[in-house]
C-alpha cells in the first residue's frame, strides 16, 4: 500500500439560499404567496409590489361607492359570555354567587359546556362542592338550554327537561341507559323496559332535534376565502388551463430608487444594490418557474381527468403523482410541492387539486379500474338507496360493488372507506 494523490470532479446539488426560496414559492398557494411577496418588499427596498387587477378592480369599485357612514359601522358581535352574563341581570343573586357564576361562564369551552374539575374548583373558590354544584345548577337553568353541561348526555338530559311537553322515558333512558341507547343495543334495552323498540325509535328521533352543542351559535367564526390557483375550463374535447395571477401582486425594480442610490458614488451602495438586483432577479425567476411548473402540473392532471370536468368528481379516475411526475420528467416531490395547498376553479365548483389524485382498486371486469374516491362515492349512493328497515352490511355492499359495477373490493374495505366518510354501520343505521 502507498498514499497517492487523486483528482476527482464530481456535480453536486448545495441546497442554496435561493435554491430553498424556489422551493418553498413552489407550495405556496396564491394567499400565502401574496403575503410573502409584502414580505420580500420590506427586506428589498428596491422592490415594488403593485396590487393585481383584481385588487385594484376591488378597491376602484369600492371608491366610486357611494355609502352611507352608518353602514359601515361594525356588528356587535353577541358571543355566548356576554348573552349568558345578559341574563344574570335578571337574577336575584349574592355578590359572591355572580362572581361565581361568571367565572364559571368563563370557563366554558366554545360548544357551551363546562369541562372542569369540580373538587379542584371548589377548593380554589373556597366553597363546598355542594355548594358549587348548586351554583352550576343556576347557570344550567340559563338560555340556551344544555348550555354549563359537562357531558354530552347531561346536556341532551338538560333540553329534554326544558321541553314544553316533558317525556319521562327519553329522560329516564338518558339518565340511566344512555351508553346502551347510544349504541343501538334497542332490544335488550326494549326487554329491560318493557316497551316496543318502536318506542326507542321515536325517542331517538326526538334526540336527534337536540343540540348537542348549544354554545356554537354563538361563536364568532373566522371567514377563510379561498382563492383558486388554477381556472380550468372544457370547450368540446379540449381542456384549457390558465393561472389564476390576476389576483397575485405585480412586483417590479424601482429604477427611480435605484438612480437616487447611484448618484451618491458609495462603493458600499453599489455592492447593496447589486446584491438586491441578484435577489430581485432570482425571486422574478423563481415566479415564472412556479407558475410554468404549477401549469404543467394542473394541465397533466385534467387531460387526465378530463371527464370530471362533467361528470364531477365521482366520475374521477385512479392517478397517483409518480405518473404525472414521470409524464412531466420532473421528480414525484415536486408534483407533491406543486398541488399542495392549490385549488383549481372547474365547471362543478372550486376544489383542491390534490383531490384529483386517488389510488385505485382491482376490477373484475376488463375495464379500467375504478378509483377510491369513485367508490366511495357509490357506497354512499347504495346506502342513501338502502331500505332502512333492512340496511345493507359491508359485506353486501362489496358484493354488489362487484356484481353491479366490476369493483372487487373486501368487506373491510368497505368497512373503511365508510368510516372514513363518518357512516355508521348497518346496526346503528337501522330503523325500527
Amino acid at each position: 500500500m502507498r498514499a497517492e494523490l487523486l483528482q476527482e470532479q464530481r456535480l453536486k446539488l448545495a441546497l442554496t439560499k435561493e435554491l430553498t426560496q424556489a422551493i418553498e414559492l413552489l407550495q405556496y398557494s396564491a394567499l400565502e404567496l401574496r403575503s410573502v411577496l409584502y414580505e420580500q418588499s420590506l427586506e428589498n427596498p428596491f422592490l415594488e409590489v403593485k396590487d393585481g387587477k383584481m385588487a385594484r378592480l376591488h378597491k376602484r369599485a369600492l371608491s366610486k361607492q357611494e355609502r352611507n357612514w352608518i353602514e359601515n359601522v361594525s356588528k356587535p358581535s353577541d358571543t355566548l359570555a356576554t348573552y349568558l352574563a345578559t341574563q344574570l341581570h335578571t337574577m336575584s343573586l349574592s355578590p359572591k354567587t355572580r362572581q361565581i357564576i361568571e367565572y364559571l361562564i368563563a370557563s366554558l369551552d366554545e360548544d357551551g359546556y363546562l369541562r372542569i374539575d369540580m373538587k379542584e374548583t371548589a377548593h380554589f373558590l373556597a366553597v363546598s362542592e355542594v355548594e358549587l354544584e348548586e351554583i352550576v345548577q343556576r347557570l344550567q337553568s340559563l338560555e340556551p338550554a344544555g348550555v354549563g353541561a359537562r357531558s354530552l348526555q347531561e346536556c341532551l338530559l338538560l333540553q329534554l327537561q326544558r321541553l314544553p311537553v316533558r317525556h319521562e322515558l327519553a329522560e329516564k333512558i338518558v339518565a340511566e341507559h344512555f351508553t346502551a341507547f347510544a349504541e343501538k343495543a334497542w332490544k335488550a334495552l326494549a326487554k329491560q323496559l318493557r316497551v316496543n323498540v318502536s318506542d326507542l325509535q321515536q325517542i331517538w328521533d326526538l334526540i336527534r332535534t337536540l343540540e348537542p352543542r348549544p354554545g356554537s351559535h354563538y361563536t364568532a367564526a373566522d371567514l377563510h376565502f379561498i382563492v383558486p390557483d388554477v381556472i380550468v375550463e372544457r370547450r368540446g374535447e379540449d381542456v384549457y388551463v390558465w393561472l389564476n395571477d390576476e389576483f397575485l401582486p405585480e412586483i417590479r425594480w424601482n429604477y427611480v430608487y435605484e438612480k437616487k442610490m447611484a448618484s451618491r458614488c458609495d462603493e458600499q451602495a453599489e455592492l447593496f444594490m447589486k446584491e438586491k438586483y441578484r435577489q430581485f432577479m432570482w425571486l422574478t425567476k423563481s415566479l415564472e418557474q412556479r407558475k410554468q411548473t404549477l401549469i404543467d402540473v394542473a394541465k397533466e392532471v385534467m387531460d387526465r381527468q378530463k371527464q370530471c370536468l362533467t361528470e364531477g368528481l365521482a366520475a374521477l379516475k385512479p392517478l397517483t403523482m409518480r405518473e404525472v411526475a414521470e409524464a412531466l420528467n420532473i421528480h414525484e416531490s415536486t408534483v407533491s410541492r406543486a398541488v399542495k395547498n392549490k385549488y383549481v376553479q372547474t365547471p362543478f365548483g372550486t376544489v383542491e387539486l390534490r383531490r384529483f389524485f386517488t389510488s385505485s382498486l382491482a376490477s373484475v371486469s376488463d375495464e379500467e379500474e375504478a378509483s377510491a374516491a369513485k367508490t366511495k362515492a357509490l357506497i354512499r349512493q347504495l346506502i342513501e338507496a338502502e331500505n332502512k328497515r333492512d340496511p345493507l352490511s359491508d359485506q353486501k355492499i362489496a358484493d354488489m360493488l362487484g356484481e353491479t359495477y366490476g369493483i372487487a373490493i373486501s368487506r373491510r374495505t368497505v368497512a373503511k372507506y365508510r368510516e372514513q366518510m363518518h357512516i355508521p354501520s348497518s346496526a346503528k343505521r337501522k330503523r325500527y
